[in-house]
């Protein structure tokens, strides 16, 4: 075979792939930067966690129900002949998704005709489908939702008889025939699942409840513990000093003056540790990942100091409980504010563990260093941030160690429990 006759081996690049096969929107979508698609995604998973677990169980049950239809697992229905079912609930989602967060902000008296009319909306779609054995059974027991997320439990549990009720009262035909075909007990087994649905979301939302509520006295004892630990003693140390100054202008003015300015720097520092209190309560960390927002802490602290740091993260990122999040922030932040304003270091270096059992925090730095022994909380050395996160640690039941010595730098390492003995004390009372 001559070579001019050798068979042309046909090269089809991504770009004609995703021009011939591709959905124009799809397409798009692929064809944008690496970091806009990220932004994108990042979009999309906010929307996603944002959304009322109501409408997220619509879209998966109607998911559901259109796979069912798709597919023919189910005789009789076809995508083209429940379109307009389909099309209703669709609807119905979008107006449960502007609805309900509209609803927690109003009247009983109006959340209970919001819930009739929607449990409404549910056994009609049924009914006019398959009934209770019908691809938008799952659809239509979300009418229980609200009401479970809203009432009480005994509450919840009537919404769901008056459901049933009116589930058996407009498919009786259908549900006559299933019991005359031996499916009786499934329709029994049906009608029971939506109590344990209802139940189940009726004591979930409780315990989030409490939760939060705990959650919030947990923060108010945090922040009563942070002006009693900072604001507290300083003012305490300023009381003392000025107290001491009249005894001091007749007797001995340089040493007056010298404890006019001592004066002045705690004054200094209480008005620091006021701020610091401040803006840890606009602080948002509290509902986030611990690592992001350790991350976001010490980039923000190494620009404002111009010091150079080295975080490290140990072990998988979790939710943790709030107060232990907010605890290990604190400490993280008056250790590195201990750091810019005594140390001198050139280099920090932060790092962080998480385990099963508890967080480990570690600050170490290249500054001047100090001797161990000569800490005092109320001496004018500069260490009072660190008898603070000691305090902060002995309460969470953890530990606390000091490392130091002129000219070596500073290490301090915290270990703390995930579960803290605050929320340990608590749990115990129940």
């Amino acid at each position: 075979m001559a070579l001019n006759d050798a068979p042309v081996e046909s090269s089809v690049s991504r770009r004609d792939i995703e021009t011939r096969f591709l959905p124009d929107r799809l397409r798009q979508f692929l064809s944008i930067d690496a970091s806009d698609r990220d932004e994108l995604l990042s979009l999309m998973r906010f929307r996603l966690r944002s959304m009322h677990p109501l409408v997220m169980y619509r879209l998966l049950a109607l998911s559901i129900a259109v796979i069912i239809i798709g597919s023919n697992l189910h005789a009789g229905t076809s995508l083209s002949s429940e379109w307009q079912f389909i099309l209703i609930a669709s609807i119905h989602i979008v107006l449960s998704a502007v609805v309900a967060p509209w609803l927690l902000r109003r009247t009983d008296a109006i959340n209970y005709l919001a819930i009739a009319l929607d449990c409404a909306i549910c056994v009609l779609l049924l009914s006019v489908t398959f009934g209770w054995s019908g691809p938008f059974w799952l659809y239509s027991i979300s009418a229980v939702f609200w009401p479970a997320h809203r009432l009480s439990l005994k509450g919840a549990l009537i919404a769901v008889s008056m459901f049933d009720l009116m589930v058996l009262l407009t498919n009786a035909s259908s549900i006559r025939a299933a019991v005359d075909d031996g499916f009786g007990g499934d329709l029994v087994a049906r009608m029971l699942t939506v109590y344990v649905v209802a139940g189940a979301i009726s004591l979930t939302t409780q315990a989030s409840a409490k939760m939060r509520l705990l959650a919030a006295e947990s923060e108010r004892n945090r922040i009563a513990r942070d002006l009693h630990d900072g604001v507290g003693k300083t003012m305490g140390g300023i009381s003392m000093e000025a107290r001491s100054l009249e005894h001091w202008i007749d007797r001995d003015p340089n040493e007056a003056q010298r404890r006019a300015h001592i004066v002045a720097r705690i004054s200094e520092r209480a008005a620091n540790d006021v701020r610091e209190v401040i803006r840890g309560l606009r602080r948002s960390e509290a509902t986030d990942y611990l690592f992001p927002s350790i991350q976001t802490i010490v980039d923000a602290w190494s620009i404002e100091h111009s010091i150079s740091v080295g975080l490290q993260h140990n072990g998988p990122d979790r939710h943790i409980s709030i107060l232990l999040h907010a605890e290990i922030i604190r400490m993280l932040t008056e250790l590195l504010t201990n750091v810019g304003r005594h140390a001198g270091a050139s280099n920090v270096w932060v790092r962080v563990t998480l385990s099963t059992a508890g967080a480990t925090l570690a600050v170490r730095d290249d500054g001047h260093g100090f001797v161990v022994e000569s800490v005092d909380p109320w001496a004018d050395d500069g260490h009072f941030g660190l008898m603070g996160t000691r305090e902060r640690v002995l309460l969470l039941g953890g530990r606390f160690q000091l490392v130091s010595s002129p000219s070596t730098g500073t290490e301090v390492t915290i270990d703390v429990p995930l579960a803290a003995r605050a929320e340990r004390a608590v749990t115990a009372l129940r």
